[in-house]
């Protein structure tokens, strides 16, 4: 197929091409019009988030590492524990066995690795985690930042030196100290073995420590029921003159509050100079812009260019948006599996519907839509395409919703999120929970150069 020549004044490059779709970012079967271009003018920059909440994280990140183009990362998590259920100790008859009939045996902190659960080292040097416990309460109403910190005892309940193998063990054994697992039997019975309330005003909880010297971060699952393959702590006891072993499980559960804190060191890289809110323009970073997620780093993309075709009184019939970044360097610095687009305001803060406080993500629309409520409903998730090295969004209804003069053109940000379906299954419509797709994982991405984010589009002249 030909596409004819065209002409346009300002960024919009006269070209003609004989390519075939496919050879441009859009399957055979796409609709397409006469004319198309992709030189659109498209300007990208690095943003810094003034925060990321990380509070009910999806994963407890442990360790550090240093990412030869954003510098050192440090990753350290703070985590209620959780009862599961009752702490009851009784005889056949279920009568309570006194206090002092209940013997301690030992305490183990299971931490069960993620599915991806090494962030930039080497696994086969050695790791070391401390277990410490936390002095100050955690909030289940405070929104924790990636810079958030709360006290804990220098004085550690566990510390393990291993080398991680999550590929033959699900999960790294901590042994607890025996005078904390000696505390926790004690309230075997009481009230504060019944209720998670009354146990966590002695029992705050637990900061995960990595040593000085890790390779990487290591990424741990908080969520699960109780047993051995699960991130839990257990306790083993037994009942005095009885040789049968007992435990109690307590969880470190999705109900529970719980937050990373990730310090990275930006000294010495092109993102020295980032300033929370503020754009930084790819001229300033030698024509790279930047993601990663867990310290607050995206890329801004705005195209104006879109303004140039509003002139000419085009019909958008297909427009893709490709994002094209540099191949990770190993399997430790990972791509992002999935990215999505948002609006962003003047202050580059992130724009919510004002009576649902929906993210406004570029939705999955093929034609113009009227941004109330439920034009939110259903966010446009891109996942990276292993064959084409590439991310592709279908904009063809956003860009004929800026053409209209529904959509102001003020730019999009790049987001992660951890799922391919941001539409929450027990809702049937958009997922609000932050940790879905504003999270604190350590993915990252650079793109480097126009070519890294291009934009196609397939138009009817209608002039």
């Amino acid at each position: 197929m030909l596409a004819k020549a065209t002409l346009f004044a300002g960024s919009i490059v006269a070209l003609a091409a004989c390519q075939e779709p496919k050879e441009i970012g859009l399957d055979p079967t796409s609709p397409v019009g006469v004319f198309y271009t992709d030189t659109l003018t498209i300007n990208r920059s690095t943003i810094l988030f003034d925060s990321v909440r990380t509070n009910k994280a999806a994963s407890l990140l442990v360790g550090r590492y240093t990412d030869p183009v954003f510098g050192p990362v440090t990753a350290s998590a703070f985590t209620q524990l959780s009862l599961g259920s009752q702490f009851i100790v009784q005889d056949s008859l279920k009568v309570d066995i006194p206090a002092g009939q209940i013997v301690h045996d030992s305490t183990f902190l299971y931490l069960q690795y993620t599915y991806a659960p090494v962030y930039g080292g080497d696994t086969l040097q050695t790791h070391e985690v401390s277990v410490h416990r936390l002095t100050e309460d955690i909030s289940r109403t405070k929104n924790y930042n990636y810079t958030s910190s709360i006290a804990y005892s220098p004085q550690p309940l566990g510390k393990l030196a291993f080398k991680p193998t999550p590929v033959t063990s699900a999960y790294v054994k901590i042994p607890m100290d025996a005078a904390f697992g000696k505390e926790i039997v004690a309230v075997a019975n009481k009230d504060a073995g019944k209720a998670d309330s009354i146990f966590q005003q002695s029992v705050k909880g637990l900061a995960l420590i990595p040593g000085a010297n890790n390779p990487s971060v290591l990424a741990f699952n908080p969520m699960g029921t109780s047993g051995a393959y699960t991130s839990v702590l257990q306790v083993y006891y037994h009942i005095q003159g009885k040789t049968t072993a007992l435990s109690q499980t307590l969880m470190v559960s999705m109900a529970q509050g719980r937050f990373n804190r990730i310090v990275p060191t930006r000294a010495g890289t092109l993102l020295s100079t980032l300033k929370a809110g503020q754009a930084t323009s790819s001229v300033e970073t030698k024509g790279q812009t930047f993601v990663q997620p867990g310290t607050g780093v995206t890329t801004k993309i705005e195209i104006p260019g879109l303004s140039d075709l509003k002139k000419r009184r085009v019909a958008i019939n297909r427009a893709d948006l490709v994002i094209t970044p540099v191949a990770a360097p190993s399997t430790q610095l990972n791509l992002p599996p999935y990215l999505a687009l948002a609006e962003v305001n003047a202050q580059n803060q992130l724009l919510r519907y004002q009576t649902t406080d929906f993210v406004q993500f570029v939705p999955v629309a093929t034609s113009v839509f009227n941004r109330t409520a439920s034009s939110w409903y259903y966010p446009q998730v891109s996942g990276y395409n292993t064959r084409n090295k590439s991310y592709t969004f279908d904009m063809t209804g956003y860009f004929q919703t800026i053409m209209s003069g529904l959509t102001p053109n003020n730019g999009l940000l790049l987001m992660t999120p951890s799922t391919g379906n941001l539409v929450d299954v027990s809702t049937g419509v958009a997922s609000n929970l932050a940790p879905y797709y504003l999270n604190d994982r350590l993915w990252r991405m650079i793109l480097d150069g126009k070519a890294s984010v291009k934009v196609i589009v397939f138009y009817t002249n209608t002039l």
